[in-house]
């Protein structure tokens, strides 16, 4: 046999279509395994946010907000809303200077000074650390607390002096004891931020009191006014000591001690006297702040509608 025979021979051989061996398809029968090439194929879906299975829409996602100051108006803010908190910062703290008020890493009140208020912060319900940072070096921390907060609260959180130790601490005051008790009427309390071991009493100019004993750091509650123009006065709550003194007659008509005794009180330590305004729908506080052993009292008073 020639030697092209032979070439053609091999070239018949390799033109023969071979068939390959097939793998198992899924269900172990040996026969191969038939993808279509062109039915579309369906992606397995994620769950979506119900655990319904259905694809997540494309719907455009709001990202959480950062605490925005709320702007004062006459420091009468309106009525807390309840996606928030509303909190603000009252320095009362007689022996310490201005101060940084830090809530998280939000600055919400720069050298905040004695007797003033910051404005306004609306925060959403959680937890949140409150720092208290010396305005005048800018680092020392004098104080760091972690308080809650509650969506719908109205806040006055008073920076004061412990009276032992001198130390600043946080005083919570709740801004909305008088909501839907009003009617047509004001409503007016006494917070006592007086440092020292006294008591006070809040009366009326003609005698009549209206909180009595309120002691330091303590808030009363509420009592309504008509609204009208006030003149008040402001006390140390006085020892009463009943006398008990038999077989003497007695004078039955009214007579005085001193300029500042009131009959049915008795002689009144007069510490200060303030006049305001009651507002119809309005909650007053009157804030005694500074120091008993000085002499040095002031009075602020915060409105809040």
């Amino acid at each position: 046999m020639s030697e092209n025979q032979n070439n053609l021979r091999q070239m018949s051989a390799a033109d023969i279509p071979q068939t390959l061996p097939s793998f198992p398809s899924e269900d172990g029968s040996g026969s191969a395994v038939v993808v279509p090439d062109d039915i579309p194929q369906t992606l397995p879906s994620f769950p979506s946010i119900d655990g319904s299975g259905n694809p997540i829409p494309d719907t455009p996602q709001t990202l959480p907000s950062f605490p925005q100051p709320i702007p004062p108006s006459n420091n009468t803010p309106n009525q807390p809303t309840t996606r928030c908190c509303r909190v603000r910062f009252f320095h009362a703290a007689a022996q310490a200077g201005a101060v940084n008020v830090n809530v998280g890493s939000q600055r919400v009140a720069t050298n905040l000074a004695f007797g003033n208020f910051s404005t306004y912060y609306c925060f959403a319900e959680g937890f949140r650390t409150v720092s208290l940072i010396n305005a005048g070096s800018g680092r020392t921390l004098l104080l760091r607390k972690t308080v809650p907060m509650s969506y719908g609260e109205q806040l006055t959180f008073v920076i004061v002096n412990n009276a032992s130790t001198g130390a600043l601490e946080l005083v919570r005051v709740n801004d909305t004891a008088c909501s839907g008790q009003m009617g047509g009427f004001g409503c007016l309390r006494m917070a006592n931020f007086l440092l020292g071991d006294t008591a006070l009493d809040l009366l009326t100019a003609d005698g009549r009191v209206l909180f009595s004993d309120v002691r330091y750091k303590e808030t009363t509650l509420s009592r309504r006014l008509r609204p009208g123009s006030y003149s008040f006065l402001v006390a140390n709550t006085p020892v009463r000591i009943e006398p008990r003194i038999q077989d003497v007659e007695m004078d039955q008509g009214e007579w005085r001690i001193s300029q500042r005794y009131l009959p049915g009180y008795g002689e009144m330590d007069l510490l200060l006297s303030f006049g305001m305004q009651a507002r119809r729908g309005v909650l007053s506080t009157a804030y005694i702040i500074g120091q008993a052993n000085t002499g040095e009292v002031q009075v602020v008073v915060s409105e809040n509608r």
